[in-house]
């Protein structure tokens, strides 16, 4: 049914490439064409539409194409960063491919494990996910899918953030949703041909300070080669080389070469990355047919040795008119993209982990200049070479080398669309579309890696295809002053994921990975779907220009409801007054004022399968050993899930309130947009325990409330205008207060995936969501941590609030200048407050390689003796009770004054690292101000090419992230271990970001 639903949908398109090549109508005739290329500058609203802004009721922000284009970046939702209010992206590592996550107005539900708004190209929904089958605090740094689309295809994408806003979709609105609008040709173009080429040169734009002058050890004693994974040695400068060339602590030869050891820059394993981009496009267009082909390639080489991303896509859109009431428009696009990543995390084999822990007297590299050459990684008898002498974790060369991931996504999306208008005022349409696409892994862990040293691969392979249909009849009249436009569509979605894998242990023999070499086999599948069914309708009234009202209801029923019967109602209300029309006011200050007010209900699905009891392939383990897993000696076994199903559950929903104005003054020089908004969630699903006689551990029920409040504010304003010389700056700002206010009967907390031993997200009622909880220090009444006599601070296990990852505001600036050829574009990113996890840092104390080891902020060298200080209160803390001083004094409740060894003593062997204290003293304040983007571009007069035959000519070169100013102490603050997840704020061994200089050029043919 599949295959055959393809071919159909294959042959439309190629007939609408034929009818774009051959049919033309009779002069003369009336053109449905016309109808479409005579309307105003617009902002395209939900399915698609076409609507004059000022007749909206409610906040709609758009991007232009070239904007996502000049910002540099590969990923579409990487462009749209501080570029529009109420909008958060985070890329969530530098590395090539690495994914992007974006959220609209903070979170509106529990249970994804995404909140991300709903993209939709061109009318049609398509997949967003990243999907990952390995632990969040591991694993590689994958790509999300929309990765796979060419941002030189983008013509504008429009942000539709409220729940009135996203009303028409509906169970799928409630994170707001990404409206993608690509390039097509257009009637009666000359036939055009354009080239784009851009060449990046990128480096690491920050990285955790490590110290470089002390060696492998502990309390002074050298111990290089001994598997000691401690950097407490002695001083590099008190160490030397013997005659074969290794280092030593023995007196004699160091006497006999005062020189001392120079210190391995382990930090030098990253390399410049390159990124080369290629695109052409072909368009046109005749009386009533038009055509767009682009073909575009990617190759990026990222920061780490071997990591690399490529990307090839095609898409093809024609249009022709059929009849003189007919036109059909088709659309497919073609993508193949992956590449090589690399781990990442709390992993053994973990890039950073390795990297980071390594002391600066052994040299990873080997001296090696090329980073495959496995003299770097590799003893003379096979075995691997690292600082652990084999154990602990491995080599950052044997990790890149050794353990490769590698990807390859094929992809096929698009659509066709007929617009019938057998009336004058009446439009039927009709619109199918499809995304489907193969994502086929293979990971590599070697023998002897440290993570599994048997050895592992792992085969996967996942199939997505998701099929939408959209009727609808679309009827404009006006009576008397009063203008409408009605719409009635019926829409039909269809979304089925297949996830097959094999996963063999124990490799016989090394470097041959193919699954028969894997002692132990285990294969899995899974099979997932979806249907959803909803019809919707739409009136708009206007009144005399200046007065606009928006009706709207969707009604869904989905196989993810409990009660596939019961459907659910999702209306919303819209209102804009044109105060400067409806008072006639004329002025040169106040040229244009509007108010808008809307209400809206909008819907979020129950996860898959949480209507129902289902099953799962059985396995008997304790945790430390292997154990058996089925199926076993021929036999197959399965085990019910600890999850009742709850066969009565219903879609969640959101309910939006929004107010905004928006004004333009001083002879439009001056536009001012601002937003208030409140968003009630409700109907939560939450995991529910239930008794234990039931035989399960928990139910899914409806029960948890949650709430975002907030402010945008858009900002923009023309400087300067004349024939040569513009200048405009603007600003967006976006402020959202969360709060979960409920969760269910029974359930105080709900963790998120990412949680560590002494750090982790949780959602508590009262608390904004994935809330920062970690151990603390012992403290009085009033706050202050309480300190031994030793002076130390006092470890408490019970977890508290430490910290909020959600940021307090966001701001970008951008300012835009041209000068005769020139245009120069500039965007700042500013990001107030939202706290971080630095679990590198913890780590890296307790190992010895952290700068602080060797000299603290303060000044205190290691070594030397400094008095403990609380980051929390900004004090010494106080005794605790029952301490004496070396009187005998009772000095409880005194400030601490006893000082502590920068040394072993306090960080391995006392508490003051992340591995054996609190976690609260590593929660860092992640603001930043960052330079975005600034590009300038030259474009080259006619005569000056009219030499080439060349229709157009520019160059230009962009500065991507050249600039960062942050108090956090770690990578780049932006980075998420996690991905494009919900769980936001933790940096354990993160990949670091990148920063970047683009060259370009552009010709049109």
């Amino acid at each position: 049914m599949k295959n055959k639903f393809f071919n159909v949908w294959l042959f439309l398109c190629a007939f609408a490439f034929t009818a774009t090549a051959q049919n033309e109508p009779d002069k003369g005739q009336p053109e449905v064409a016309d109808v479409f290329e005579e309307l105003e500058e617009v902002v395209v609203t939900a399915g698609g539409i076409s609507r004059e802004k000022k007749a909206l009721g409610f906040s709609v922000e758009e991007v232009e194409g070239a904007s996502i284009k000049e910002s540099g970046e590969t990923n579409i939702v990487s462009g749209i960063s501080a570029k529009v209010s109420g909008v958060q992206v985070t890329n969530s590592s530098g590395a090539a491919g690495a994914a992007s996550y974006i959220k609209i107005r903070g979170n509106a539900t529990f249970t994804s494990n995404d909140n991300q708004p709903l993209m939709v190209v061109d009318g049609v929904p398509i997949d967003n996910s990243q999907i990952r089958t390995e632990d969040l605090r591991a694993g590689v740094a994958y790509s999300n899918r929309a990765i796979d689309i060419n941002p030189d295809d983008i013509e504008s994408i429009s942000v539709l953030k409220g729940g009135a806003a996203a009303a028409l979709y509906g169970t799928r609105g409630a994170n707001g949703v990404i409206l993608i609008t690509t390039k097509k040709g257009a009637y009666g173009q000359d036939f055009q041909v354009s080239v784009n080429s851009s060449m990046e040169i990128s480096q690491v734009n920050k990285l955790p300070g490590v110290q470089n002058k002390y060696s492998q050890g502990y309390f002074g004693s050298y111990a290089g080669g001994t598997g000691n994974p401690f950097s407490w040695g002695p001083a590099l400068a008190d160490l030397a080389y013997d005659a074969n060339g290794m280092i030593t602590q023995d007196s004699a030869t160091v006497a006999n070469n005062p020189g001392g050891v120079s210190p391995y820059d382990n930090l030098a394993f990253f390399q410049r990355g390159r990124r080369l981009n290629n695109s052409v496009t072909l368009s046109g267009g005749g009386k009533a047919t038009s055509y767009y082909l682009s073909i575009s390639n990617l190759r990026d080489e990222g920061i780490v040795p071997l990591n690399r991303f490529d990307r090839t896509t095609v898409r093809m859109t024609g249009t022709g008119q059929i009849s003189t009431n007919l036109k059909m428009t088709s659309s497919i696009a073609y993508s193949n993209s992956g590449g090589y990543r690399v781990q990442q995390g709390s992993n053994l084999s973990g890039l950073m982990l390795g990297l980071l822990r390594t002391p600066p007297s052994f040299d990873n590299s080997n001296g090696a200049e090329d980073p495959s050459d496995p003299t770097a990684y590799l003893n003379a008898d096979g075995s691997q070479r690292n600082y652990r002498a084999g154990g602990g974790y491995d080599n950052p060369y044997w990790t890149i080398n050794q353990n490769p991931f590698t990807d390859n996504v094929n992809r096929v999306f698009g659509y066709t669309k007929l617009d019938w208008s057998p009336v004058d005022g009446l439009l039927v349409s009709y619109r199918v579309g499809l995304d489907q696409y193969s994502d086929v892994r293979k990971q590599i862990i070697a023998k002897n890696s440290r993570t599994f040293p048997g050895g592992s691969i792992t085969d996967e392979a996942w199939n997505v295809m998701e099929i939408n249909q959209d009727l609808t009849a679309n009827y404009t009249t006006n009576f008397g002053p009063i203008g409408a436009n009605f719409l009635a569509g019926f829409n039909s979605n269809m979304r089925d994921y297949k996830y097959v894998g094999t996963y063999g242990t124990g490799l016989v023999l090394p470097d041959f990975y193919n699954m028969s070499n894997a002692q132990n086999q285990q294969a899995y599948e899974s099979v997932t779907g979806r249907r959803l069914w909803g019809t919707y309708a739409e009136a708009q009234l206007d009144y005399d220009d200046w007065a606009y009202l928006t009706l709207t209801a969707r009604r869904d029923q989905a196989s993810t409801f409990g009660n596939v019967s019961t459907p659910i109602l999702y209306p919303s209300a819209s209102l804009a007054l044109i105060l400067t029309e409806a008072l006639d006011i004329q002025s040169d200050v106040l040229n244009f004022a509007k108010l808008r007010v809307s209400s809206a209900k909008v819907g979020s699905e129950p996860p898959f399968a949480s209507n129902a009891t289902y099953f799962n392939q059985a396995g008997v383990g304790s945790g430390w050993i292997n154990g058996v897993s089925f199926p076993y000696l021929g036999a197959t076994g399965f085990t019910q899930s600890n999850v009742l199903g709850n066969p009565d559950l219903r879609a969640e929903y959101t309910i939006t309130n929004e107010v905004g104005a928006e004004f333009r003054l001083f002879n439009n020089k001056v536009n001012a947009d601002v937003t208030l908004y409140q968003q009630t969630s409700e109907d939560l699903i939450v995991a529910v325990p239930v008794a234990a006689s039931s035989g399960f551990t928990s139910s899914f029920m409806n029960a948890g409330t949650m709430t975002n409040t907030g402010v945008e504010i858009q900002f923009n304003t023309n400087l300067v205008e004349s024939n040569d010389f513009t200048l405009n700056a603007g600003m967006t700002f976006t402020r959202n207060r969360n709060k979960v206010v409920e969760l269910a009967p029974g359930v105080d907390v709900i963790g998120l995936p990412w949680g560590f031993f002494g750090a982790n997200q949780r959602l508590v009622a009262g608390e904004a969501y994935g809330t920062l909880y970690g151990d603390d220090w012992l403290r009085d009444e009033n706050g202050n941590a309480l300190v031994d006599g030793s002076g130390y601070p006092i470890y408490s296990s019970t977890e508290v609030v430490v910290g909020d990852p959600n940021p307090d505001y966001l701001m970008g600036i951008t300012t835009n200048a041209s000068y005769k050829n020139w245009t120069f574009n500039m965007l700042w990113d500013i990001r107030q407050g939202g706290d971080i996890w630095n679990g590198t840092r913890g780590a890296l104390y307790y190992f010895g390689t952290h700068e602080d080891t060797d000299v603290l902020p303060d000044g205190t060298a290691r070594g030397e003796t400094f008095v403990w200080e609380d980051v929390v209160m900004g004090n010494n803390g106080v005794y605790a009770p029952g301490t004496l001083d070396a009187n005998g004094n009772d000095i409880s409740g005194q400030p601490n004054t006893t000082g502590v060894l920068n040394d072993i003593d306090s960080y391995a062997l006392g508490p003051l690292s992340g591995f054996t204290g609190a976690s609260r003293p590593f929660i860092e304040d992640g603001s930043w101000v960052r330079l975005r983007t600034v590009s300038l571009n030259y474009r080259f007069d006619k005569d000056a090419i009219k030499s080439t035959k060349l229709k157009g000519l520019s160059v230009g070169i962009t500065g991507r992230n050249l600039f960062l100013s942050t108090p956090y102490r770690g990578v780049d603050p932006e980075t998420n271990l996690s991905g494009s997840t919900n769980s936001q704020g933790a940096d354990y061994f993160n990949m670091p970001n990148t920063m970047g200089v683009i060259f370009n050029v552009k010709a049109n043919l």
